[in-house]
């Protein structure tokens, strides 16, 4: 997959989109029901009505497993059950909604704004201090998931996995087949990848204070010393993040985002 288009698809597009999914996946994913407004009204993070009417139809989605009952404990979707850890990596409360976790300890959130309730960038975290920017919007993670799937389904018929499950697992950690018809699918999970490190996207907090750019420079002043300092503007496509291990930071990190869920820190979280 390229870059992110600037341009987010409407709820009408995600909804088509995880629909045509399901139905082309050949009963390999469930399309998991339509969450009330009275159910989202009670969630700690305010949301927007671009999300609610995306929400109002489709809950999420969950693979068919082995047994033919859908995984729920690989489900995508908004009522994942960390939502309701009183203490998160993912910030304080309110900040963020959890939408994915797995076997792995990956969790993957929606950076949510408490003042405006906007709903910015979708991230992962795992047990680590490093992280991924996934997607520059819900919207359009969702319609990366539903092509995900419609991949992977493709990648069944051409015999290179039994299942869409296994399919999707692999589709979504970027790996290509080795059975069936692998060739013809050797690229199918290739996207554009960026890299951000210390010294190219990452600062830690003084360099922050110090910068010129009054945005980092604010951001810096309400972090400890050892906190890393992640800037995603300008940046539209899946991006790797590997923060500074500076003393302080232990083995975890918790993470916070400003300036529209473009300005990403690690801070401790042990």
């Amino acid at each position: 997959m390229d870059a992110f288009s600037w341009e987010p698809p409407t709820p009408q597009q995600v909804v088509a989109a995880l629909r045509s999914a399901a139905e082309a996946s050949d009963g390999g994913v469930v399309l998991l029901p339509g969450i009330s407004d009275s159910a989202m009204d009670a969630w700690e993070a305010p949301v927007p009505e671009d999300i609610r009417a995306t929400a109002r139809e489709i809950g999420g989605f969950a693979p068919v497993g082995w047994n033919g009952k859908p995984d729920l404990f690989e489900a995508f979707g908004f009522e994942n059950e960390f939502n309701a850890e009183p203490d998160h990596r993912c910030g304080p409360p309110g900040t963020f909604r959890v939408l994915h976790t797995n076997g792995l300890a990956e969790a993957y959130y929606v950076d949510v704004d408490p003042e405006t309730g906007e709903w910015h960038g979708v991230f992962s975290l795992w047990d680590s201090i490093d992280a991924t920017f996934e997607a520059p919007s819900l919207p359009q993670w969702l319609c990366h998931l539903a092509d995900g799937i419609r991949r992977s389904a493709g990648a069944v018929r051409a015999g290179c996995y039994r299942r869409l499950e296994e399919a999707f697992f692999h589709w979504f950690r970027a790996t290509a087949p080795e059975s069936g018809n692998a060739e013809a699918f050797r690229d199918w999970a290739e996207r554009e990848f960026v890299r951000l490190v210390p010294g190219k996207g990452v600062i830690d907090a003084p360099a922050a204070r110090a910068s010129a750019d009054p945005v980092l420079a604010e951001v810096g002043a309400q972090l400890p010393d050892c906190a890393s300092v992640i800037d995603l503007r300008g940046i539209n496509a899946h991006t790797s993040i590997e923060t500074i291990d500076s003393p302080g930071m232990g083995i975890d990190a918790g993470f916070r985002r400003f300036h529209h869920g473009r300005i990403l820190a690690a801070v401790p979280w042990d």
